[in-house]
């Protein structure tokens, strides 16, 4: 029993009740994967900001020392150069431009590459949150089955021992019961897998969990979600590149200023008056490609083809969506119809069980007719509340296919 304690102590302690808008929060928060798209995306801004730092004009120093030996008239045998230069270019192309462009539109699709990731999370965590649920229910249902049966078993093995029952009717209840038994233990196991993974993606230690729905759907429109905006995003990227390459048939000018200043050592006399001491040098090139036997502009077809297969790509994408947004329509209608039906059979299951229960203590019906009552309302209970939470999934599904964000309908 101690050891027993040990276990259950540190659980019962450290776990607490959540709802799955509190799992979905942390998991928004703490996930790990989630974190990774978000230092992704941090990065993918830094870049961009180094794409915009090209237009502003760059500035270097430096400095050289030179000894020649022997030295002559004009050439000392030491000498220091110190340097400062500005150089910016006035005209590319177009090409910055288009490459900071493509940086805009590769933070964009990193924005929505981490909105995509944290919205399937959240499906996930919706998806386990409701099947531990239902694992509970039908726990819970075959407990009951098992505290029914210890009843009966009990009560037949006193019919036994007074000649009014045989062993073969205790025989079979015990049957019934071990392997009700190890459902239970079955149920367990997944309930254990199923904690595990929740805990997994929301980085909490899931205990009781509190109920949540998601609002009945009601004029929800379609909208494309964010895998068919990365593929388009990425398709504008390709097009900004080829931009990029076409600018390079585009005059190339570059303005630079250079100030040297020099100083010599063991110079020959009189060689002052013709070694200056610092000097100004202003330069403007420019520069144009005329032929290249059409390399540029190949690669920048290349690229635009590569552009078009990606629209395609987006707009197939957009076509499954719509596709999975009308089956998830569907779904729902056909849960709400299994869940009127489940609810009918729960209610027919349980007068029935009433029924059967009371005939069989009378001794009216044999354990063959108790067992198919206890077993139907056993099922019908557990097949209910599977429905009712398969039902909250589906709309899940239909918010997520709708291109909405599914923790914004939770109540």
């Amino acid at each position: 029993m101690r050891i027993v304690l040990l276990f259950i102590i540190p659980f019962l302690v450290f776990a607490k009740s959540y709802n799955l808008k509190e799992l979905i929060d942390s998991a928004s928060q703490y996930n790990l994967q989630i974190k990774a798209k978000e230092i992704a995306k941090s990065a993918t801004a830094k870049e961009l900001d180094a794409k915009k730092s090209a237009y502003y004009p760059s500035l270097d120093i430096g400095a050289s020392y030179t000894n020649t030996t022997p030295n002559s008239f004009i050439s000392p045998t030491g000498v220091s150069v110190g340097y400062a230069s500005i150089s910016m270019d006035i005209y590319d192309g177009g090409r910055k431009s288009a490459l900071v462009r493509a940086s805009e539109f590769a933070y964009e699709a990193s924005v929505f590459e981490k909105r995509a990731f944290e919205k399937s999370v959240i499906l996930n965590i919706t998806n386990h949150y409701y099947t531990i649920k239902k694992l509970q229910s039908m726990l819970h249902a075959s407990k009951e089955q098992s505290k029914e049966l210890i009843a009966q078993i009990k009560r037949v093995k006193k019919f036994t021992q007074a000649g009014l029952s045989t062993q073969e009717d205790v025989d079979k209840l015990q049957a019934v019961y071990d392997n009700n038994q190890y459902n239970i233990e079955n149920i367990k196991f997944s309930l254990v897998m199923n904690r595990e993974k929740l805990q997994l993606l929301t980085t909490l230690p899931i205990g009781h969990l509190k109920n949540s729905r998601f609002k009945e759907p009601y004029q929800i429109h379609f909208e494309p979600y964010e895998s068919s905006q990365i593929l388009e995003a990425n398709a504008n990227i390709l097009k900004e590149n080829a931009n990029a390459i076409g600018a390079g048939y585009r005059p190339q000018i570059k303005a630079n200023y250079t100030y040297n200043k020099m100083d010599y050592r063991d110079s020959v006399a009189g060689s002052e008056l013709f070694l200056i001491d610092h000097q100004s040098k202003v330069t403007l090139s420019v520069n144009m490609r005329v032929f290249d036997n059409g390399k540029m502009k190949k690669e920048e077809e290349a690229i635009r083809y590569k552009q078009m297969a990606l629209n395609a790509q987006r707009d197939y994408a957009i076509s499954i969506q719509k596709m999975e947004f009308r089956v998830a329509k569907r779904r729902l209608k056909t849960i709400k119809s299994k869940l009127r039906s489940a609810k009918s059979a729960l209610k027919s299951s349980k007068s029935t069980y009433v029924t059967i229960v009371q005939k069989y203590e009378a001794g009216l019906v044999d354990n063959i007719a108790y067992l198919d009552a206890l077993n139907s309302q056993t099922l019908a209970k557990a097949r209910y509340k599977e429905t009712l939470y398969d039902y909250e999934i589906a709309k899940s599904i239909y918010y997520y296919y709708a291109g909405k964000n599914i923790e914004e309908f939770i109540r």
